[in-house]
């Protein structure tokens, strides 16, 4: 039952921590960010696959290597990515040059 005196970590903690089968957390994103991951998040699979594929296009992976690799390190270093997954994504992204 919905108890209106509850914190919103209480409420999160009965439910598991759902939030990331849901999708990201976008309380630290701004008003077009957000919207824009809304968005996203309504297509359909196939066209979230075309986005990804369109975004991901060597030009754009060069363009923002350095802010990609800090983030790969930053997962890995706080466990979200093993080493394995860590190598095969720069590998992938063509970024282990």
């Amino acid at each position: 039952m919905w108890n209106p005196f509850t914190k919103k970590d209480e409420d999160e903690k009965k439910d598991g921590g759902s939030q990331a089968a849901v999708g990201p957390d976008m309380k630290n994103m701004n008003m077009l960010q957000r919207m824009a991951m809304k968005r996203f998040m309504a297509m359909s699979p196939q066209e979230q696959q075309k986005m990804v594929q369109k975004m991901m296009t060597p030009k754009n992976i060069a363009k923002h290597k350095d802010e990609i690799l800090q983030q790969l390190e930053e997962a890995r270093k706080s466990g979200m990515v093993s080493d394995d997954q860590y190598r095969l994504a720069k590998r992938k992204m063509g970024l282990d040059k």
